[in-house]
């Protein structure tokens, strides 16, 4: 099986639709940038669809412009439009997800208090995350 991990931030606020079996579906898409044109800030769309109660969370605790891990598997679909064209077409099935921003920066994070979360060192620093004060006396080496 082929896995893809993606890290962007979701398009729109997630919606859950049920199905007859009360089953709940979640489809969205990720915005993925893309690292290695740094001049021309583009990104890849991803469709991602999820079920059950990872669907129900993900709507609950995401909105627009969320930045989320994503864990997941391709699909390959295909289908034939009303003029008789085939269309292929991939979707990412959800395994699991990550949380990745504070409840300061606009996400909703379960269980997790916001002070405890560092605040990443800017890009093109020395690349190490700053210890939080008052962490120092609790790391396990020295």
């Amino acid at each position: 099986m082929s896995n893809t991990i993606l890290y962007g931030r979701v398009v729109r606020d997630i919606e859950v639709r049920y199905t007859n079996q009360n089953m709940a579906v979640a489809r969205f898409s990720v915005a993925v940038n893309r690292r290695y044109q740094k001049d021309d800030k583009k990104a890849d769309f991803f469709n991602i669809v999820s079920f059950g109660k990872k669907a129900e969370t993900l709507s609950q605790y995401f909105r627009q412009g969320s930045r989320i891990v994503v864990y997941c598997h391709p699909q390959q679909e295909q289908y034939t439009k009303q003029d008789g064209t085939k269309v292929d077409t991939v979707s990412f099935i959800l395994d699991e997800f990550d949380f990745v921003d504070t409840r300061a920066e606009g996400g909703i994070t379960a269980n997790q208090n916001p002070q405890s979360v560092p605040e990443p060192a800017p890009v093109g620093s020395d690349d190490f995350m700053s210890i939080p004060a008052g962490l120092e006396d609790e790391l396990p080496f020295s």
